[in-house]
């Protein structure tokens, strides 16, 4: 009897948690069903937070907290129950939430007085997950920071840091706080206190009196918040330096980190952190280079204003923390050794820059010297005049005389260059010289750089709202960028979804770049643009490819018979002379994204524009980012008139049918805002049809047009095909091509990218296969050969290869719906998705609605694209996400 009763006890105990994983399978699983599960069963989960069985407890808060915010109002009911079980679970699944239960915040504090000492810890620690939106609880937090449980003061004081700057009042109650008898308590209240980052003055004598605490966690906590503080704790520093030999290397470690924060002011301790390189702890030491770096890179922007005795003293500090770092028993890696080279060479250069002045200053004090000091007043002043009105003939006379060195000066016992004893190899490369060779040159390079097909093809530029560093510009000009490109550095990295006016954006700032206004310029001169758009060759020179490609592209443009000087190049780049726009960058092989490291010390490119479909982090470098916005459905109207207006073409329409072909447009898209390229695609085949019912008419009404983008991109096929006179191939077969090469292009990472041009032919099939791909190269121009062996292809617009592509798939897959499961699998799991691809996912997803029913498309494949690519519930349009 006894056996029976065990064994039911035991099924019943397995029939629950079978249930409940059950449950938890159909929460979980959007694959295998088409519709959302519903939030109905919170309430029977938190029934279940009583049950006698551990397992069946665990997984229903674990449920209830993969819900997520729907849940919240259940869980602030049950935080009011009588059951303790159900009162500290609930409280836990909010602090599982986080700042999505912001709305449980006044139940929890009233669950932070709950007669249960362990309820009150979950309820300040589920505060604390929730952030900032929890700043009204920091009153009680305050007084729960002078609770007899001490996990509940250290719970309360971690919290408080969670809520950041708003929880600034709490202050002084933290600072008393650091003087807790518990050690952990401590260490919480000093992690806050940086967190907080309120009222240095005070806080930061408080955190110097911790590092001397005795327990090393607590040390190690203060130190940290001191970081924090950056250049508001100075006073911190001498204590810091002495924490740099604590017995403890996390503690050491930090202490490192803080002074790198605190910057300049910090300057006194960098003989402690040179020592701190040879620490036994590689942590240490790796750290110590870091706060090196942190110190010593704000040299490069105070060089100029160092006296000639600080200037050496700061070079002869890196330059023994750089042979530290440097030695290959020490084994620091390359981005550790880079932090310490970067600021070290800056403050070279500028001590090469001063070396007129240091000479001047020798000749000076020996006033016997009248000759040579009138020879050195005399023929300064002959490269100043010229200078002023012929700066190319200093360039010109420097070129002549650097083949002569080592000439010997007399008294003084040095040999120079001789273009240095005569002065002028001073002003080689100065900034008028620069830009009296960019001034020479800007013309030509002007009118090549637009007759580039990326650059003709994109003449017409219609200005859209973008994000610039987070801040939405309705219409981007150059006054908005001149305070980016002011910088001695400037990295701009363009991104966004294919469409989106990348490239054509990346275009206008290059004819900004070249502007003879001043106020239409990005900087005070003029730059020259190089636009690279095609992969590096790293075969066909020994140089590095990178610089390489822009001085082949540099010879192109100025239709120079010879290729500039490898040194006037770097000159040119680091100057800014040279505006180098690496177009798509997202799309290139690894090979060429490794030659693209704007991080690295030589990288000589300080005017760097960057396109990609990703927001690449470039080496973590600081960056200006831009982001083309689509155009919202109340806005289409305005771009289409703008556009038409630029193309000359408005006149062409009445109002009527002007407003008419918006009011098509419109919707075809539905409530979506669409991209640029969509817009203009549509705009020239509007051009197009009346273009061409005028010519056959006589008269000007308006052609049909198609009803949905799939149609609207084989339209632009055709219109593209019309205008062929001889040797025209037939629309279907250049439809059928396009949609084979597209997939070709697209079905290794679901994004536009280059297909091996032998795989394009065999694709093709037939004798005349090569004849057909030359075809829509060349009569087309819908692909392009790319590739140092140009044996590679790629479309030449992003967007239409997506859609022929999704066509082609469709084709495919049909009603096959093993086929269709294996695409969407994959699709979820490439990198980055779903926004790295939600381009194609949209397109075929747009196509499923054009032609899924004649191909009888399984209905799981729209409802599934729907979910991955971030689109509103079903409808006879797709909605997308709006842009932020």
């Amino acid at each position: 009897m006894v056996k029976h009763t065990q064994a039911k006890v035991l099924l019943t105990a397995i029939l629950k948690v079978a249930i409940l994983c059950l449950f938890l399978f159909l929460q979980v699983s959007g694959k295998a069903l088409a519709q959302p599960v519903p939030y109905a069963p919170v309430a029977p989960l938190i029934e279940k937070l009583t049950d006698t069985d551990f397992r069946v407890r665990h997984d229903a808060a674990d449920a209830i907290a993969k819900i997520g915010s729907p849940a919240v109002p259940f869980l602030i009911n049950a935080l009011k129950a009588e059951n303790q079980q159900v009162r500290w679970r609930a409280a836990s699944a909010l602090a599982d939430i986080g700042a999505e239960a912001s709305t449980a915040v006044p139940t929890l504090l009233t669950t932070l007085h709950d007669q249960d000492e362990y309820i009150r810890r979950i309820a300040a620690y589920a505060l604390g997950k929730i952030g900032p939106e929890a700043s009204t609880a920091v009153p009680d937090l305050i007084e729960a920071l002078h609770d007899s449980d001490r996990n509940l003061r250290l719970v309360a004081a971690y919290a408080l840091g969670k809520i950041g700057s708003a929880a600034s009042s709490a202050t002084p109650a933290l600072i008393v706080t650091l003087q807790d008898t518990n050690a952990e308590v401590r260490w919480n209240a000093a992690m806050a206190l940086g967190r907080i980052g309120a009222d240095a003055n005070t806080v930061v004598p408080a955190l110097i009196a911790a590092l001397q605490d005795k327990t090393k966690h607590v040390r190690q906590g203060a130190a940290d918040a001191l970081g924090q503080f950056g250049a508001k704790a100075k006073t911190a520093v001498p204590a810091l330096i002495t924490t740099l030999k604590d017995e403890n290397k996390y503690v050491r470690l930090n202490a490192a980190s803080a002074l790198g924060r605190i910057g300049l002011e910090a300057k006194p301790a960098i003989p402690a952190l040179i020592a701190a390189l040879q620490d036994d702890k590689v942590e240490v030491r790796r750290n110590a280079a870091n706060g090196l770096g942190g110190i010593a890179g704000v040299f490069q922007d105070k060089a100029k204003k160092l006296s000639n005795t600080e200037l050496d003293k700061d070079i002869s500090d890196l330059e023994k923390a750089l042979k530290i770092v440097e030695d290959p028993e020490a084994k620091f890696p390359e981005e550790y050794i880079a932090v310490v080279r970067r600021p070290l060479l800056a403050l070279q250069a500028e001590k090469q820059t001063r070396l007129f002045d240091r000479t001047l200053e020798w000749i000076l004090q020996h006033k016997w010297w009248l000759g040579a000091i009138a020879y050195i007043l005399f023929v300064p002043l002959i490269w100043f005049i010229l200078l002023r009105v012929r700066p190319l003939w200093l360039l010109q006379i420097n070129n002549a005389l650097k083949p002569y060195t080592d000439v010997p000066l007399p008294v003084i016992g040095i040999s120079v260059p001789i273009r240095y004893a005569l002065f002028v190899g001073f002003f080689h490369y100065h900034p008028k010289v620069l830009d009296g060779w960019v001034a020479s040159h800007v013309k030509s390079v002007r009118e090549e750089f637009q007759q580039k097909d990326t650059v003709r093809d994109r003449n017409v530029y219609i200005p859209v709202p973008v994000v610039l560093d987070g801040e939405t510009v309705p219409q981007l000009t150059a006054q908005d960028l001149q305070p980016k490109f002011q910088k001695q550095r400037s990295c701009l990295l363009i991104w966004g979804e294919g469409g989106a006016g990348k490239t054509s954006l990346a275009c206008q700032i290059a004819k900004w770049a070249t502007s003879d206004d001043p106020a239409e310029r990005l900087c005070e001169h003029q730059m020259l643009p190089v636009l690279i758009e095609e992969e590096l060759d790293f075969e066909a020179t020994d140089k590095p490819p990178f610089i390489a490609a822009i001085r082949g592209q540099l010879q192109d443009l100025t239709n120079e018979a010879d290729p500039i000087s490898e040194e006037l190049l770097e000159r040119l780049l680091r100057q800014r002379r040279i505006l180098v726009i690496v177009d798509h960058l997202s799309e290139m092989s690894e090979a060429t994204r490794k030659a693209i490291r704007p991080e690295l010390p030589d990288f000589c490119v300080n005017a760097l524009v960057i396109t990609s479909r990703t927001e690449e982090t470039l080496g973590k470098v600081t960056k200006t980012t831009l982001k083309p916005l689509r155009i919202e459905g109340n806005r289409l109207s305005s771009f289409m008139e703008a556009y038409l207006t630029q193309r000359g073409k408005r006149d062409r329409f009445t109002d009527t049918e002007f407003f008419d072909a918006c009011s098509r447009l419109s919707t075809m898209v539905g409530t979506r805002n669409i991209t640029v390229l969509l817009a203009k695609l549509y705009a020239e085949q509007l051009i197009a049809r009346q273009d061409g019912t005028a010519s056959a008419t006589g008269t000007q009404s308006l052609a049909p047009l198609p009803d949905n983008i799939p149609d609207l991109m084989l339209s632009y096929l055709n219109e593209l095909n019309r205008d062929v006179n001889a040797d025209k191939l037939d629309d279907r077969m250049i439809q059928e091509d396009a949609k084979a090469l597209a997939w070709e292009c697209l079905k290794g990472t679901y994004r536009p990218a280059a297909a091996k041009r032998k795989d394009a032919l065999a694709l093709l099939n037939g004798d005349d296969a090569e004849a057909r791909l030359k075809y829509l190269e060349d009569r087309l121009r819908l692909i392009q050969t790319i590739g140092p062996a140009q044996d590679q292809i790629r479309f030449a617009l992003d967007p239409l290869a997506e859609y022929l592509a999704a066509l082609q798939l469709i084709e495919n897959y049909g009603k096959n719906q093993g086929q269709w499961r294996k695409f969407l699998n994959q699709a979820a799991t490439m990198p980055g998705a779903p926004a790295a691809i939600q381009g194609f996912l949209l397109a075929v997803h747009d196509c499923c609605l054009r032609q899924g029913a004649d191909v009888k498309v399984p209905d799981f494949v729209a409802q599934e694209l729907r979910k991955q690519a971030g689109l509103a519930s079903p409808s006879g349009q797709t909605q997308m996400a709006q842009q932020p």
